[in-house]
């Protein structure tokens, strides 16, 4: 992606934050733009939206009918994209509109990476440590297990890494003996 096109997608992004905000409805915008990617998400949508062989009828066709579960400002917002004609650019506007709405929540996905499952108890108590760890007030947990660790955890967040694994300090180890 150049950077005029990053930077549309930027300038979109945070003209319907700033309304979210400004409207004091980040909430129902982040969910309503979530419920969208998910929509773009498991379809064909983003590729139709960007494809040449569909006209701009069809495509303002598609977005009104995605206009139907949306509140006002969400629908101005995807009328202004469609009388633009920046409907390819929708999923990654959307994407970039989720992020920023993140941060404004401070409800960043707060990953966590183990060998096995964790119980109930030890995702609290390894939550409760990255959102402290992190300075992260708020945010939201996200399971992943990767047997490849051996053992420990991986905690992703906000653009910070917390790396405990048996794999890395393998590696460590590793590199200190070269």
């Amino acid at each position: 992606m150049n950077k005029k096109t990053q930077a549309l997608i930027e300038q979109y992004s945070k003209s319907l934050v700033e309304v979210a905000i400004e409207h004091k409805i980040v909430e129902e915008i982040q969910q309503e733009v979530a419920a969208l990617i998910d929509i773009f998400e498991t379809s064909e949508l983003e590729g139709v939206l960007s494809s040449l062989a569909v006209s701009h009828d069809e495509k303002q066709h598609f977005v009104k009918t995605l206009q139907t579960s949306c509140s006002t400002y969400l629908v101005n917002f995807l009328e202004v994209i469609v009388q633009n004609e920046r409907e390819a650019l929708l999923y990654p506007i959307l994407k970039s509109v989720d992020q920023e709405l993140i941060k404004v929540n401070g409800q960043y996905p707060i990953q966590i990476t183990t060998a096995v499952a964790l119980s109930p108890e030890q995702k609290e108590r390894l939550f409760d440590i990255a959102k402290t760890k992190l300075a992260l007030p708020n945010g939201q947990l996200v399971e992943h297990i990767d047997p490849s660790i051996v053992g420990g955890f991986v905690v992703n967040a906000n653009n910070k890494v917390i790396d405990a694994s048996v794999r890395n300090q393998l590696h460590q180890f590793k590199m200190k003996l070269k």
